[in-house]
């Protein structure tokens, strides 16, 4: 048996068991004696987002899917679906996803930047 520390609120098991794997492999061949997991709100909310940062950068290239249904060109229910990159951030949408008419498209000269660049 691992002694570790406890949440101390209702949802963030999830956080506290992907800290306590990661720990596991990061020790391994060797198994923690214990598991201490900084259990304060900051702390949680620091895991929260250095774990999706993690886990996005270890996903599939951005470049491949659609930022809006995630979905590449062949699973599309648009046969020839039209993309457009952000100038900013560089995630490609598919128009039809962001409800873009052929009219709204800027020319490829024209920079387009998506809600969430900031722009």
């Amino acid at each position: 048996m691992i002694t570790h520390t406890f949440q101390k609120d209702g949802t963030s098991c999830g956080v506290f068991v992907m800290e306590m794997a990661k720990m596991t492999v990061m020790e391994f061949p060797n198994i923690p004696e214990n598991f201490h997991v900084e259990s304060s709100k900051r702390c949680v909310k620091k895991l929260r987002q250095d774990m999706a940062e993690e886990i996005l950068k270890g996903s599939d290239s951005r470049y491949m899917f659609c930022s809006f249904c995630g979905n590449g060109d062949l699973l599309h229910p648009v046969i020839a679906a039209l993309w457009i990159q952000c100038e900013t951030c560089e995630r490609w949408f598919h128009t039809d996803c962001i409800e873009m008419t052929p009219a709204q498209t800027p020319n490829e000269d024209t920079p387009w930047y998506c809600v969430l660049s900031n722009n």
